[in-house]
């Protein structure tokens, strides 16, 4: 695996993976990989998808969304896929502003998501200490299931406030992966995770659609307000654009019961 380290804060590291194929076949290389982000350190892996995919990502759920109404679905065994919008809902684990389309491993979509996204579940998997393919069934595995999640910040002001994931049996990291470019989609805010140090590493200003995001869930991170002074119009579904590669406890199983859940 080739991969440069450049040094961001107080001796941790951010890490570009070239060969995340050849990562993912290195059992003692993987084993480095999950200590570091443990300590805190962030790996991006390059270009995992293509920007036309990416294109007709957006442009379907753009018409999904503009085309049915949201309506938020708890985490359940044979839940439907859906869409739902968050503008600062009271009842939310983490106050935001977003929309958001979420699939699940047992319902089919069109473009077998699953499958697709396979190598990233695999590599989130083996950097938890667990089997490749766990979670990915049709039926949920230990209480949890896998979950994908494209979260749209609408630009005039989508955030997303500071918080920590669960980092238990079921995951260590929450991989994200870029569909939008700072500076061209949006100009202001972003994606951010706390460093070892205490200050903030913007993952907009240096990760590039198609790239995948892995860092320990428990280092606080959140998204910072999104263009804030433009005008907010949610039908226009521009902004950043991200896929969360989330595996979540099935609502049954958690504190919360069926509350509103971003991750």
């Amino acid at each position: 695996m080739s991969a440069q380290t450049s040094t961001v804060a107080a001796g941790r590291d951010l890490h570009w993976i070239e060969d995340h194929a050849a990562l993912l076949d290195d059992p003692h290389r993987l084993q480095q990989v999950r200590d570091n982000i443990a300590a805190g350190d962030i790996y991006i892996a390059r270009r995992q998808f293509a920007p036309e995919f990416l294109e007709e990502l957006r442009e379907y759920l753009t018409g999904v969304g503009r085309g049915s109404l949201p309506n938020y679905v708890p985490i359940e065994a044979g839940a439907p896929n859906f869409h739902r919008m968050n503008r600062n809902d009271s009842r939310a684990y983490v106050p935001g502003c977003f929309h958001q389309f979420v699939f699940f491993p047992w319902n089919q979509d069109p473009f077998d998501l699953f499958t697709v996204c396979a190598s990233i579940y695999h590599m989130k998997n083996c950097l938890s200490g667990l089997p490749p393919g766990s979670f990915l069934g049709a039926r949920p595995q230990d209480g949890c299931t896998a979950r994908l999640a494209f979260q749209v910040y609408p630009r005039g002001g989508g955030f997303l406030n500071r918080h920590a994931d669960p980092v238990d049996y079921h995951q260590l990291t929450v991989p994200i992966m870029q569909m939008s470019r700072k500076g061209t989609d949006f100009h202001a805010g972003g994606l951010f995770v706390a460093m070892a140090d205490g200050r903030d590493l913007l993952i907009d200003d240096v990760a590039e659609p198609g790239d995948v995001i892995y860092f320990n869930a428990a280092c606080p991170h959140g998204v910072a307000p999104i263009d804030p002074d433009a005008p907010l119009r949610w039908t226009t579904f521009a902004g950043r654009w991200m896929l969360l590669f989330a595996v979540n406890r099935l609502a049954a199983n958690t504190a919360i019961g069926n509350a509103v859940r971003v991750g």
